[in-house]
């Protein structure tokens, strides 16, 4: 076995020290100079931090504190902020309590703002905390959430 590594390593090195070619890693346009950096409720308090309060504060101290300016831009809220069933059209419902006003008027205000604005969704037939997932309504919820100006999900 000694007698064959010899060989064996002669000939494999001779691949590493080929002419290395030049490759172009990126597009020059801009995009991906750095991560998505944003902000995601389920880090403040799972559930309960699903709410358009906690998503109009969170954009307003994006602004306030000067992150937007650093290239924070998304405000993203985690699982729990829709009913644990869809109406009688087959649509997923923001939770009347966590969105007194609904999700479009607070996409539009965060909007308003510079920033964008991320639901989540699952790709099951139910989030993790058993709230309605995707599976069977994929085009509809893309619609839906397309239509309240949900940026992310």
């Amino acid at each position: 076995m000694h007698s064959v590594l010899p060989i064996l390593l002669s000939a494999l090195g001779g691949v590493g020290y080929a002419n290395p070619v030049q490759h172009n890693r990126r597009l020059n346009n801009g995009l991906g100079r750095s991560p998505a950096l944003g902000w995601n409720s389920w880090n403040v308090g799972g559930c309960t931090a699903a709410t358009a309060a906690n998503a109009l504060g969170t954009a307003k101290a994006f602004v306030s504190l000067g992150l937007k300016d650093l290239g924070y831009q998304y405000v993203n809220i985690d699982d729990c902020w829709a009913t644990k069933t869809r109406n009688s059209n087959g649509d997923i419902v923001p939770d009347p309590v966590k969105w007194p006003n609904g999700v479009k008027v607070v996409a539009d205000q965060i909007h308003e703002m510079g920033l964008k604005f991320g639901l989540y969704g699952c790709s099951g037939t139910m989030t993790c905390e058993g709230y309605p997932g995707s599976q069977g309504y994929e085009t509809k919820d893309a619609t839906l959430l397309a239509s309240w100006g949900v940026d992310y999900s």
